[in-house]
């Protein structure tokens, strides 16, 4: 990313910021993921519980490690586990004094679009934590309700099929056919068209591509 798209990128995420607040969202704006995750951990108390979904931008930043070492407790689900303690974790998550998440994508007029295979995600973005984190970089962004959740149908979708090795037909096509295949990861959409009442939910933008 060279300087002139950088400088571009970081008014769209200024514009972004600005209409989430505009939907009561808490939003801020990071040049780097560094920076992010740096902010993520003076959130997360020493002793904290974190939940975490399957977070490939949280991961790429460092976050379970960091969390970890820093003195919290960090609740996620791992390879392996049963369809029962996969549930026992994901309701422990939902429960967490923080959860960190990220959308697949970032609307112009500030909502948040969330798809799920589980729904795990979905419910815990909603209510449930003490305090929700969602970290979003500037490959995130979209300029409609419409174009966002195409985007995480047949950008992120196929990306995350492809990561899980899931025999599903967007892994052929590279694009979404809206399948009925048992292994379909694309079960429930989330749209947050502004924060949910009586959840504390902060969105950190970051003017790097990050996760799908």
């Amino acid at each position: 990313m060279d300087d002139n798209t950088r400088a571009a990128n970081a008014l769209a995420l200024r514009n972004a910021a600005e209409a989430l607040r505009g939907n009561r969202f808490g939003a801020e704006v990071f040049a780097t993921g560094a920076e992010a995750a740096k902010a993520v951990l003076a959130l997360a108390a020493v002793g904290s519980t974190v939940g975490l979904g399957g977070c490939m931008t949280a991961q790429a930043l460092g976050l379970p490690a960091a969390l970890e070492a820093a003195g919290s407790r960090v609740i996620t689900h791992a390879p392996g586990m049963s369809a029962e303690e996969r549930r026992g974790v994901w309701l422990a998550a939902q429960a967490a004094d923080l959860y960190i998440a990220s959308p697949q994508a970032v609307t112009a007029d500030g909502k948040l679009i969330f798809l799920d295979g589980s729904g795990n995600r979905a419910a815990a973005v909603i209510c449930g934590p003490r305090r929700i984190v969602l970290i979003a970089g500037v490959n995130k962004l979209a300029r409609s309700q419409e174009e966002g959740l195409w985007r995480a149908r047949n950008t992120a979708a196929v990306a995350n099929n492809i990561r899980l090795k899931k025999d599903n037909p967007c892994v052929k096509t590279g694009r979404c056919g809206d399948c009925a295949s048992p292994s379909r990861i694309c079960n429930a959409v989330t749209l947050l068209w502004k924060k949910p009442s009586y959840s504390d939910v902060r969105v950190l933008l970051v003017n790097e591509e990050l996760g799908y």
